[in-house]
């Protein structure tokens, strides 16, 4: 009974290191950066990092972002995963482009950015960045995401409109996530078989009058809490709030992404 047991271990043991080898060369899953938080308490990824996200190959810049990071800069680039951009080629973002056209830029990237982490973001590293202008890749489902009165998120950066408080987004599970993400089996079985399960919905908004209130509040905090005056605010889309944005004097534009040529991914939607 022993050695049967004995057998099946190192049978399963066999087995696993098998599938574990063939995920990693075929790439059936992408590689996950790590996170940490930085000195302002904001997320950032942990610096030097490489990996592969949908057979293109990427690195985790000493900042601690993805993409640029010149230091004599021009331009500062914040935005979520849009600007992340970790599914495509390096030269197939905002940055590469503003650098054909003879511009430095600083590019500040991470999948889940709110629009008030985002000004956080601004606010912190503008000092460091010095740039003349600023653009910030925003939509407008960035406001509900940024306000905790709409729905409390504690991984994400959310301000309390109640107390006027930011509340800076916690980690979760990092050190199982790290687990998660470096035994690629098990990350394979997650992906296969527990998260295409999961319903990912995103924000349901019971009072649209109240949360279109709320939305007023908040840009017309930001205006009044943070120095916007070499800022562009880039929408995906409509602005919802163009009137407030205008009479506060923010300037943005309007990027229409429908019927776009541009793409080198075909599981990218943000080309």
């Amino acid at each position: 009974m022993k050695n049967f047991l004995l057998k099946i271990l190192s049978f399963s043991a066999i087995t696993l290191i098998i599938l574990e080898v063939l995920i990693r060369l075929l790439m059936l899953t992408n590689d996950v950066p790590q996170r940490d938080i930085d000195e302002n308490g904001l997320q950032v990824f942990q610096k030097n990092q490489k990996g592969f996200s949908h057979g293109e190959k990427w690195n985790v810049n000493s900042d601690g972002f993805l993409g640029h990071n010149d230091k004599d800069n021009q331009l500062l680039i914040i935005g979520d995963s849009f600007v992340e951009n970790i599914m495509n080629p390096f030269e197939c973002r905002q940055s590469s482009l503003f650098k054909k056209s003879g511009f430095d830029v600083f590019e500040i990237g991470r999948s889940g950015i709110t629009f008030i982490e985002a000004l956080e973001f601004y606010s912190k590293y503008k000092s460091k960045v010095n740039p003349k202008k600023t653009i910030l890749i925003i939509d407008n489902f960035d406001f509900n995401e940024s306000i905790q009165e709409v729905k409390k998120l504690s991984d994400r950066t959310q301000i309390s409109l109640v107390n006027n408080e930011i509340i800076f987004g916690k980690i979760k599970g990092k050190y199982l996530k790290k687990i998660l993400y470096n035994y690629k089996t098990l990350y394979y079985t997650y992906l296969k078989y527990l998260k295409s399960n999961k319903n990912e919905n995103p924000i349901k908004v019971k009072n649209i009058k109240n949360s279109e209130e709320l939305i007023n509040k908040l840009i017309t905090y930001s205006s009044r809490s943070y120095d916007l005056n070499n800022c562009l605010f880039a929408f995906r889309g409509k602005n919802n709030f163009k009137e407030l944005f205008n009479k506060l004097n923010l300037e943005f534009v309007e990027l229409n992404l429908k019927g776009s040529q541009f793409m080198y991914s075909e599981k990218d939607s943000h080309w």
